[in-house]
């Protein structure tokens, strides 16, 4: 029967049969045939080089396979040798049928895992160097008077000072400014800068000695939380100069 109009329209038309797979690289990588065979070569090289260079060389978490295999008995590394054979055989069966293009995948899975090589190291050093300045800090109570101090600071200045005071002064300067026909917004620059001010000296005035580095550093701060305040509102400053609070403590104290 001859297909109507409409349903030559709705039809969607046929794959080619040599059609690569759909999915792009980050779908594909992920694939365990496809990060079985990328990492077959070099499992290849690691026993070429190991059986020419230096055959006695074994890894740590390889001897300790090798001895559960023997345990198995004489036929363990034997028949542990097979189901391995039979999985790589799996593996290449399942590309072959899906038609996915290993070679490529595995050659972009080799570069993107040497970037990350780069990248582990550093990563690693930074994260046990601030481990270790959690750890030093021996006394629990200094640790959770610091964390409460840092968590209290980030919710009740910005309170205080940017929902509060810095409110406080937008809507006195609009009011001011009606009388001038001045525009709007220099009331909240006004207003972010003069409780930026007050938050820094606020410091200063609970007993910390004057430093004036300090004092304009926490200024520029305020004037930074002050814009965030205005521009994404209170919520977000809390989060902001919360989380702050505790990365510096963790960061610098217990060194």
């Amino acid at each position: 029967m001859v297909k109507s109009l409409a349903e030559r329209k709705t039809a969607k038309p046929a794959a080619p049969e040599n059609a690569p797979p759909s999915g792009g690289y980050f779908y594909w990588s992920r694939d365990a045939a496809v990060g079985l065979f990328a990492i077959l070569p070099l499992w290849l090289i690691y026993e070429c080089a190991r059986l020419w260079l230096s055959p006695a060389e074994r890894n740590g978490a390889e001897a300790l396979l090798l001895q559960q295999m023997h345990r198995l008995g004489p036929f363990g590394h034997l028949g542990v040798s097979a189901a391995f054979c039979l999985l790589i055989a799996t593996a290449a069966w399942s590309l072959v049928r899906r038609r996915v293009p290993w070679m490529r995948l595995a050659a972009v899975i080799a570069l993107e895992g040497c970037v990350y090589a780069l990248l582990l190291g550093p990563l690693a050093s930074a994260m046990a160097a601030s481990a270790t300045r959690v750890l030093a800090l021996a006394d629990p109570s200094t640790l959770a008077v610091n964390l409460v101090g840092s968590l209290g600071a980030g919710i009740f200045e910005e309170l205080v000072f940017r929902l509060g005071l810095m409110s406080l002064l937008a809507w006195l300067g609009m009011q001011a400014l009606r009388a001038w026909s001045l525009p709007s917004w220099i009331a909240g620059v006004v207003a972010v800068v003069a409780s930026a001010v007050v938050f820094s000296w606020f410091h200063h005035a609970c007993g910390q000695p004057y430093d004036r580095h300090v004092f304009l550093y926490r200024a520029m701060a305020g004037i930074l939380l002050g814009t965030l305040m205005w521009l994404r509102g209170i919520g977000v400053c809390v989060y902001t100069h919360t989380t702050y609070d505790l990365w510096y403590y963790l960061s610098t104290h217990g060194a």
